[in-house]
């Protein structure tokens, strides 16, 4: 009798494992997702620090994105630019807006 609920329970949990294993696949796309939209955010919110940063520190407003670093950034951010007028930007073709 022992071994008829073992057998029915290892059934049971291998008849529902693959819903499961699908709902987590679909969520691990909507979190690449998200997480795209974090790491841009995360950029702009970092250059934008580094401005406001060199701006007060220095007493004007960077020119390029170069001349925050390496005090202000460690490097120069893949996703997101400066303007001419300093103002953080989406880099071009990045994916960010």
């Amino acid at each position: 009798m022992t071994r008829s609920i073992g057998s029915l329970i290892l059934v049971g949990a291998a008849l529902t494992f693959p819903a499961c294993r699908a709902v987590e696949v679909e969520s691990g796309t909507k979190g690449i997702a998200q997480a795209s939209e974090m790491q841009c955010h995360d950029a702009r919110r970092s250059l934008e620090q580094a401005v406001e940063n060199f701006d007060l520190l220095e007493g004007h407003m960077p020119r390029s994105e170069a001349a925050l670093v390496p005090k202000y950034l460690i490097t120069e951010s893949s996703l997101m630019d400066l303007d001419a007028t300093g103002t953080v930007v989406a880099a071009r073709g990045s994916g960010c807006t």
